[in-house]
């Protein structure tokens, strides 16, 4: 008598042993097979590329973004500063006051510029100065510019009221200027970021595994595998009884 030992289950055992050994190498490479083309990889690349290069714009426009955070705080403190040599000056031009008063007055409008020329020579972003040149930042379809060179107190006098309140009125034009400049980088940022995000996707749709289904296809072809190891089992244990009833 010859017994027929193979089993059907056998086939379908190799075939899911290879399914799950394909899936946990896409799952440990982060690839899916469409990569192994060519063609796939040149898209995925130049994605990547543009990535990096909004990236850095991003990183870029992140920074300006800071600069002007940075001015517009020095502004506001040169401002303050401003008003104070204003009043002082209205102060000296009273007929009434003694020249001591006008000395002690003078005394401190020129330690207010002192302290005025300190913040504009001192603000810096990245070790540069902020306060005696022109800035001008490109958000790729734009460039923002804002003029900040001119907030350095020159020839103020308190005698000069006139002068002051036009230095005034500067200061206030160059912190209006910083808050378009500032609004302008916020939103060229927000829309480089949207553009990051998507092409992020794009890539990913061509080049990286879809886990979530890699894992599920894992699982599945577990359950399967096991299922027929178990079928296999069981059938070796029903061939073994019944070689042993023939034997006797």
């Amino acid at each position: 008598m010859q017994l027929n030992t193979q089993y059907q289950a056998l086939p379908q055992m190799n075939e899911q042993s290879v399914k799950r050994d394909k899936t946990l190498e896409k799952i440990a490479a982060g690839l899916q097979l469409s990569m192994e083309d060519s063609a796939s990889r040149t898209i995925s690349s130049a994605l990547q590329d543009k990535i990096s290069t909004m990236t850095q714009g991003l990183m870029n426009i992140t920074d300006g973004i800071a600069m002007m955070q940075i001015a517009d705080s020095a502004l506001s403190n040169l401002s303050q500063s401003a008003q104070s040599l204003n009043d002082l000056s209205m102060r000296y031009n009273n007929a009434s006051l003694s020249e001591v008063d006008k000395q002690a007055l003078q005394s401190q409008f020129q330690r207010t510029i002192t302290s005025m020329e300190q913040i504009s020579t001192t603000t810096t972003y990245n070790q540069e100065s902020l306060f005696d040149r022109n800035l001008s930042f490109s958000t790729g379809s734009s460039t923002l510019s804002t003029i900040t060179s001119d907030v350095i107190p020159k020839g103020l006098d308190i005698t000069n009221q006139d002068g002051i309140k036009a230095y005034i009125d500067t200061l206030r034009y160059t912190q209006s200027n910083l808050g378009s400049t500032s609004n302008g980088l916020q939103t060229a940022a927000n829309n480089l970021f949207g553009q990051i995000t998507q092409t992020s996707a794009a890539k990913s749709q061509i080049a990286d595994t879809d886990m979530a289904k890699a894992i599920s296809d894992f699982q599945s072809s577990n359950k399967i595998l096991d299922a027929s190891i178990l079928a296999s089992a069981h059938q070796t244990q029903y061939l073994h009884a019944s070689i042993g009833r023939l034997l006797g």
